[in-house]
């Protein structure tokens, strides 16, 4: 069995590489950066941290080697001869490699799955049209599986430096479950350590959003407002994991009205999110889990799509209105006089439905307005905020 990953970063190299060297595949990684691809063809093998509260397990992925995507016709080739394509590339980049996975798969002669294991809802749709619009005349992109991939590792960083003797360490947490959609896979897919196939797999993709995603982004930033600079040392903050819980329930209470108590989990999966955000071996930055806000802030998104949910089932996301004013502070940070100047009525009310689809005198997007005039107007640079209801950080 022989699988191509194309990106040889935290994703490709800490989960995806990891998983399927473990479950006896042949691994080929397809990377940009030169110097990482002679790391792994010098080494023939990498490293996988796994932290926990309780232990750490250090796990070598060995028999790995890599290509150069420059290399293109090396790569269109294992493409070609590869049972499984996986990519993890970041969504922004996908424009880019559909052109080598159309041209491996108009070379093939059987189907092939191609898993995209990219933090992004319709990542599997949005491959699946690139490499259609890019297949010769007469070759059916529907031969192929396209799915996407909800996975829950928690991989935050690479030790070491590619151009070094040393083989790379990549430091993530232990969880090693990722869902992909049974009905869009082709058969025969061999099994995959950690892979769960399910049939509904847009509702598994609202419930890590609307929990786990909804709560990571809560940490950040809130954490930030408060002047923290790693999610484990703001999860620590009473007033923030009240506020991540909080905004978590609010969520699981709009996936438990659509989907059911059952699949949407109770309060001690909750408990168990806000223990994995504890985890100081992560040493997770704040500021790569609040990077990208717009995008977050999108209306299908972790925080406003979570809150729509649950306005339906009944439920004032009041917590998630916070976060989202939170948010959108930190999407202004870098020009402090835009974020104040968007409160008046008329700029508020753009920047709300440019950003986030809201309609700033209505239901939750009124609650999102409210939040962020109070928010806005006190974000100075080096201050700190002491108190999420009592802005005692603010001007004189």
């Amino acid at each position: 069995m022989k699988a191509v990953v194309i990106g040889a970063g935290r994703i490709g190299c800490g989960l995806v590489g990891q998983l399927l060297r473990a479950s006896g595949w042949e691994v080929t990684f397809v990377t940009r950066d030169p110097e990482v691809v002679a790391n792994l063809n010098r080494n023939g093998h990498y490293h996988v941290l796994m932290t926990s509260a309780k232990q750490n397990q250090k796990v070598t992925v060995g028999g790995v080697n890599a290509l150069a995507i420059n290399h293109e016709s090396a790569v269109v080739d294992a493409i070609a001869q590869a049972d499984l394509i996986a990519t993890a590339v970041c969504s922004q980049n996908l424009p880019a490699i559909a052109p080598l996975i159309a041209r491996g798969l108009a070379g093939r002669t059987r189907p092939a799955n191609v898993i995209a294991f990219e933090n992004m809802p319709n990542a599997s749709n949005c491959l699946r049209r690139l490499v259609a619009s890019m297949l010769p005349q007469g070759v059916d992109v529907d031969r192929h599986g396209f799915s996407g991939a909800v996975i829950s590792r928690m991989i935050t960083r690479r030790i070491g430096n590619p151009s070094d003797a040393a083989p790379l360490t990549f430091i993530g947490d232990e969880v090693e479950d990722f869902v992909v959609d049974r009905t869009a896979l082709r058969a025969p897919l061999a099994e995959i350590t950690g892979m769960k196939l399910v049939d509904d797999y847009q509702a598994w993709v609202l419930r890590k959003l609307y929990t786990f995603s909804a709560g990571h982004a809560t940490t950040a930033y809130l954490g930030w407002l408060k002047g923290y600079h790693y999610v484990h040392t703001a999860i620590r903050d009473r007033e923030i994991r009240q506020a991540v819980l909080k905004a978590m329930k609010e969520g699981q209470k709009g996936l438990a009205a659509k989907f059911g108590k059952e699949f949407a989990g109770d309060q001690p999966e909750l408990d168990a999110i806000v223990a994995r955000f504890e985890n100081a071996a992560i040493n997770d930055p704040i500021v790569r889990v609040a990077r990208d806000p717009q995008r977050k802030l999108g209306a299908d998104e972790r925080l406003v799509g979570a809150a729509l949910l649950a306005e339906e089932a009944g439920v004032i996301p009041e917590q998630l209105a916070l976060v989202t004013a939170a948010a959108l502070c930190f999407s202004s940070s870098g020009h402090a006089e835009t974020c104040t100047a968007c409160f008046e009525k008329s700029k508020a009310a753009e920047a709300l439905n440019q950003i986030c689809g809201l309609d700033a005198a209505h239901g939750f997007g009124r609650n999102v307005a409210k939040s962020w005039a109070q928010l806005a107007p006190s974000i100075l640079p080096g201050n700190l905020l002491l108190s999420l209801k009592q802005h005692m950080w603010a001007r004189a």
